[in-house]
């Protein structure tokens, strides 16, 4: 199951796409999925399921296990529990930074939405193929990249251009540009790792297209940024 953690609990801008799972647990029942969201700055779009269908009916077999252990983290209790450095990661998609919510209602059921405060790729991936979901949709993976690009190349080539033309010390410039990056660290480590770990999966689908299923399910390992 490709459920990992990384050190980096970086918030992330409003600007990002998210992913919400909205379930209902009726006294001692298992959960079952009421409505998905995929939440943006500019839209939000949410589906909900007409049958009382379980995560393992819904989603994929690597994302049902994180979510059902997100689920089990709970006391019964209404409770908020953070996860900001879990990662739940099939080819193509990137669900990053949980945040769990239960409610115990009046009746004894609880309602529980768990929230991914990043979305990178196409949610659809996320989905078992009989659901009816495409793996089409559109995706910020582009402008995360771009992001990535915006942090790290073109400060550098400011200050290469600058010291080529004898604007600013070279010695100087870099080391103003490192106090930079080193304060945004964590985000920019987090931001690359995002991207990585989605063209690795993309990557490795397109090598082994008919073993899309065996690699879903193989688990990885973090690797230095």
């Amino acid at each position: 199951m490709n459920v990992v953690a990384m050190t980096d609990s970086t918030e992330t801008g409003e600007d990002q796409q998210r992913f919400i799972v909205n379930l209902m647990s009726e006294k001692g029942e298992t959960p079952y999925v009421r409505s998905c969201e995929v939440v943006s700055s500019a839209f939000r779009n949410r589906t909900s399921f007409v049958n009382t269908m379980p995560l393992e009916e819904v989603f994929c077999d690597p994302i049902a296990e994180g979510l059902n252990d997100c689920v089990n983290l709970l006391s019964g209790e209404t409770q908020v529990i953070s996860l900001p450095s879990l990662i739940l990661e099939v080819p193509g998609l990137v669900l990053a930074g949980a945040h769990v919510l239960a409610t115990v209602n009046d009746d004894g059921s609880q309602s529980i939405i768990i929230r991914f405060r990043i979305s990178l790729g196409g949610i659809g991936y996320a989905f078992r193929p009989d659901v009816g979901f495409g793996a089409g949709l559109e995706d910020l993976t582009r402008e995360v990249s771009a992001q990535v690009l915006t942090d790290l190349a073109l400060p550098l080539l400011n200050v290469l251009s600058a010291t080529e033309a004898g604007l600013v010390d070279a010695e100087s410039a870099i080391g103003s540009l490192s106090q930079q990056l080193a304060d945004r660290v964590h985000e920019i480590r987090f931001q690359i790792e995002l991207v990585k770990r989605y063209t690795d999966g993309l990557e490795r689908q397109r090598n082994n297209p008919q073993g899309a299923d065996a690699v879903k399910d193989q688990p990885r390992r973090l690797s230095s940024c």
